[in-house]
């Protein structure tokens, strides 16, 4: 059971509508969270804080079975969902990439167009609805204004790279290597796909975290990734 399968269980034994079980925590998931903190008098953010986790661990009035205990949150939604994607590649899944894509606002035919920026947005607009995006979320740099500062080590921080005045990169922190001082990247446009790429912690210009989701801390990704680099993300 992930922690994502955990809260769709928990609110449908309080009564609400969250959909297929197991599923994308997506819309009905989140409009069952919202719905769940507004009939137990919780702020009301849409996203699974501590105490609404503290909540849904109690047993509703009448319920006999025991509440399942919670597993650990392995990365925030975002980062979760483009984890859900990794893989896909803009030439081989190019109707699945661009379907995800329309989510948010599409930037047009990825097997032809740079998407980093059209990916982190796709997951935050789908996770996070009420957080503020780039006005121009397609331009990598642009993330650099993103939310609230965070730290190369934040996983599931949206990492910012800077290969010239032009040009950049944009992806999820996945895992961070201080002793060779390198950043593994969750993100789209990394050799035509959506994979976990290297890149060099010297090319980084910020790293942000949304200004509506509570900072955790989460454990660093344990998976080889490619080495990441400006023609890789073109």
């Amino acid at each position: 059971m992930t922690f994502e399968t955990w809260l769709q269980s928990r609110l449908a034994a309080y009564g609400h509508d969250v959909g297929p079980i197991g599923g994308a925590f997506g819309t009905r998931s989140r409009n069952a969270l919202i719905s769940f903190q507004r009939q137990n008098g919780l702020k009301i953010t849409g996203v699974a804080d501590e105490e609404t986790v503290a909540a849904l661990r109690r047993k509703p009035s009448g319920g006999r079975s025991p509440v399942p205990t919670a597993p650990a949150e392995r990365m925030p939604p975002w980062m979760a969902e483009m984890y859900r994607r990794k893989g896909l590649h803009e030439g081989r899944n190019n109707s699945t990439l661009s379907k995800w894509l329309r989510i948010g606002r599409y930037l047009g035919n990825p097997a032809k167009l740079p998407w980093c920026g059209d990916a982190v947005e796709t997951a935050i607009v789908k996770t996070l609805p009420n957080e503020p995006v780039p006005d121009n979320p397609f331009w990598a740099q642009a993330w650099s204004k993103f939310g609230v500062a965070a730290n190369a080590g934040d996983i599931g921080a949206i990492g910012v790279i800077r290969w010239s005045a032009r040009a950049g990169h944009v992806g999820i922190v996945a895992a961070y290597d201080a002793k060779r001082q390198r950043v593994l990247l969750l993100g789209g446009n990394q050799s035509d796909a959506i994979t976990l790429s290297w890149f060099p912690l010297s090319k980084f210009i910020a790293f942000r975290w949304p200004s509506t989701f509570p900072k955790k801390g989460y454990p660093s990704l344990d998976e080889k990734g490619n080495s990441g680099s400006l023609a890789g993300t073109r």
